[in-house]
């Protein structure tokens, strides 16, 4: 393992939300570019002039380490001057650290709706609001022509969600009925981001797809490459970044679209397939690829402000909190790391690798492919407990305040969250890969077969 470090230039504009899988099945729309409008709502400007807040505080941090590299490049510097220097560093390391969770705090309380990466927040902790108590009983299904693997999003009207069967769908929250269904080419197997009214989606037939979410229709379509699998889109002020998968391994990649049109405004190739999902924090966004490297990238123009490179794989999506950023490799190891530097803080031997994860009061929860769940402090990365299951785990948990919900094969169980005891569970007929979203004391989420559930909480 090793870290390589390579201070970005400036940053030119940041805005950060983000997030989310896209991937769609069979069937299609021709490929178009048209320009948007992207107007947004007042609350949205304002995280968005937060966010370029917390860009100035990152451009400030990067002018101070490119002065301190050179300093000690030089041998000239006196050590008092270099030590003052390494201390400024790091106030200002926290301060951007500071504003960048200020900007999640805004966000939870006024952008209730904008899920700009994958799971809404860094954190990947989505949900405020009123417990969701088991048990959960049935409240509507819907059924599709084909499975579900990519998380859902939602606004205060509909679910928004892909399928395998080349369509992405928005169903009633009520209901459950379509409100309206759009064909495109190829399977989604990632989340859509939904970002000032439109959706952003790719899918496995490589096309990054700009969908209004109030009736459906296509603003704008973008082929990215040969296939979008996993990797779901994340928002950034005017870009769409998104990893790209290749059976071939040959044009595997990271891909910056506009928003508005859709053209591209950067690419960082890998070499290899990228399953990952963006993750955006202090001004800064990360992504694994399978090449072994956890890249983070100026959003602007993708240039890698550092790395660091695992053993294998970085098939996992990132989370972020408070300056630490958590991943996992395909080496079995989940690794947290400084967020703004690369520097390894701990790294836990899991059993088998892991998609992702939650990081909720001091520790990180996720499940894994060896059939475990799995609580670790974010301090010391020391175990605080685990949970076997039946089947390997390919989904991100949902914290609901005191409550852990996980689906784990055909099975969604809900752990207290800070002992792991089981508290419910249930069983289905298929396999759920999609990690579930919640509100209103009612549980969203679709199984690999066709279904789509929504669970009520018994005391709601």
């Amino acid at each position: 393992m090793k870290i390589k470090s390579l201070l970005l230039p400036v940053f030119m504009g940041i805005s950060m939300l983000g997030l989310i899988n896209l991937t769609g099945c069979f069937g299609g729309q021709p490929e178009e570019e048209s320009s948007i409008d992207i107007n947004v709502s007042e609350d949205v400007k304002e995280i968005e002039n937060l966010q370029n807040q917390v860009k100035e505080k990152a451009v400030t941090l990067q002018k101070m380490q490119q002065d301190l590299k050179t300093k000690k490049a030089s041998n000239k510097a006196p050590s008092e001057e270099v030590k003052k220097l390494e201390q400024e560093i790091v106030v200002q390391q926290k301060e951007v650290v500071q504003a960048s969770k200020k900007v999640s705090v805004v966000k939870a309380e006024k952008g209730k709706y904008v899920s700009s990466m994958f799971r809404m927040a860094s954190s990947h902790d989505m949900y405020t609001g009123y417990n969701v108590t088991p048990p959960l009983d049935f409240k509507w299904k819907f059924k599709a022509i084909a499975g579900f693997k990519g998380s859902p999003v939602m606004d205060a009207e509909n679910i928004y969600t892909g399928a395998m069967d080349n369509t992405l769908y928005a169903l009633d929250r009520t209901s459950g009925q379509p409100a309206w269904k759009t064909p495109v080419q190829g399977g989604i197997s990632s989340t859509p981001a939904l970002y000032a009214g439109t959706l952003y989606v790719g899918t496995e037939g490589g096309t990054v797809y700009a969908v209004n979410a109030k009736d459906g229709a296509i603003k704008w379509s973008k082929k990215a490459g040969p296939s979008i699998q996993g990797s779901s889109p994340a928002v950034i002020g005017s870009a769409v970044i998104v990893g790209v998968f290749d059976m071939n391994a040959a044009d595997g990649k990271i891909v910056a679209l506009n928003r508005a049109t859709g053209t591209v405004m950067w690419e960082k190739k890998t070499g290899v397939s990228v399953l990952s999902s963006p993750c955006v924090a202090n001004g800064l966004v990360y992504i694994g690829s399978s090449d072994g490297n956890l890249y983070c990238l100026n959003p602007d123009s993708g240039e890698v402000a550092w790395q660091y490179t695992a053993s294998k794989g970085v098939n996992s999506s990132p989370a972020e909190s408070d300056g630490t950023l958590v991943f996992g490799a395909d080496d079995k190891k989940i690794y947290a790391v400084n967020s703004l530097n690369g520097a390894v803080k701990w790294a836990f031997q899991a059993e088998g690798w892991i998609t992702s994860g939650v990081i909720k009061d001091g520790a990180f929860f996720c499940g894994s492919k060896d059939k475990n769940i799995y609580a670790i402090s974010m301090e010391s990365g020391k175990l605080l407990w685990k949970y076997p299951v039946e089947y390997g785990i390919l989904s991100t948990p949902l914290v609901i305040n005191t409550l852990l919900y996980v689906t784990a094969g055909k099975e969604l169980i809900a752990l207290d969250l800070k002992t792991g005891e089981k508290k419910w569970s249930t069983l289905y007929d298929s396999k759920i890969e999609c990690s579930p979203i919640a509100e209103d004391g009612v549980l969203y989420f679709g199984d690999t077969e066709s279904n789509f559930y929504a669970l009520e909480s018994a005391a709601k």
